[in-house]
């Protein structure tokens, strides 16, 4: 299996390399003629320049994409038993369903939506797991009669489905993993949820807790205990809502896609390297919930 992913990968990297490799040609070509006839060199730019957009972006592209499918397929999928991928497309998680977590504004006001990718849906020991890379835009002013901005906060979303009803509603948020005044002005409109201490003594050092009005609703332990080990290891900034037989968690910082190396060719070892282990630490907090 391994190796014909690989292969695959493989094969779209020699071609995008021998497209950097003709492009590098071409240029020196290009120059040599600057010697000879000026007029040519403009023609043979103009060249360079159709090639690069049609030629070899596209396949850098199809190499990048080449590699993600294969890694995620090989490690996300794999513990999720499955190998559906959606690239651009998503099912599970969608504009409303960050709306019902309710952890930070989801759109600007200039009307901006999420962008999500690499969506990957199934299930890891009994408990039933979404992942995909999200982009939020968020709106934010600097003064009171500024001018409204746009932040985007970027990292993986999961939503995860409780075994049952939890009858909890609360929200538990790291300091910077939503920018503190955009997280603030969203809390401060929300008629339905306040800010309250949070018992953890580790916890309420580096993290808010918000919780339905009149309720004295408290992570538990294990939940707590569970969330600073995710927390320890991951290097993004955790968000987590629980809200009745769901559960989102968005960190900030984290992707399924890793960081690719263009002039290094794929072996075995970096296609299979796992890019998302805080699934486990998820699954975790998921039958922490109580």
């Amino acid at each position: 299996m391994i190796s014909e992913d690989l292969t695959l990968v493989s094969h779209a990297y020699r071609r995008y390399r021998l497209c950097v490799l003709f492009m590098l040609f071409f240029l020196i070509a290009t120059l040599a003629m600057f010697f000879i006839t000026r007029p040519l060199v403009f023609v043979m730019l103009a060249i360079a320049v159709v090639f690069h957009l049609f030629v070899l972006r596209p396949n850098q592209k199809a190499y990048t994409n080449a590699y993600s499918n294969a890694n995620l397929k090989l490690t996300v999928c794999k513990k999720l038993g499955t190998d559906k991928i959606l690239e651009k497309a998503h099912q599970n998680i969608t504009e409303e369903t960050l709306e019902q977590a309710r952890l930070m504004p989801v759109h600007s006001e200039k009307g901006g939506a999420p962008l999500f990718r690499w969506e990957v849906s199934g299930t890891i020991k009994g408990v039933p797991v979404t992942l995909c890379d999200a982009t939020i835009p968020q709106s934010f002013k600097l003064a009171a009669k500024g001018k409204p901005r746009v932040h985007f906060d970027a990292g993986v979303w999961a939503h995860i489905t409780l075994p049952s009803d939890s009858g909890l509603h609360f929200r538990v948020l790291d300091e910077t993993s939503v920018p503190t005044p955009i997280r603030m002005e969203y809390f401060a409109n929300s008629i339905s949820y306040e800010n309250a201490p949070l018992e953890d003594e580790d916890l309420k050092s580096h993290c808010v807790l918000y919780r339905p009005k009149g309720t004295d609703q408290q992570p538990s332990y294990s939940f707590c205990k569970s969330l600073k080990s995710l927390m320890k290891y991951t290097p993004g900034y955790v968000a987590v809502s629980v809200h009745g037989s769901s559960m989102d968690v968005f960190i900030r910082g984290r992707f399924l896609t890793r960081a690719l190396s263009l002039t290094e060719k794929p072996t075995e070892k970096t296609i299979s390297f796992d890019p998302f282990p805080e699934l486990s630490y998820l699954v975790d907090l998921a039958r922490s919930v109580s």
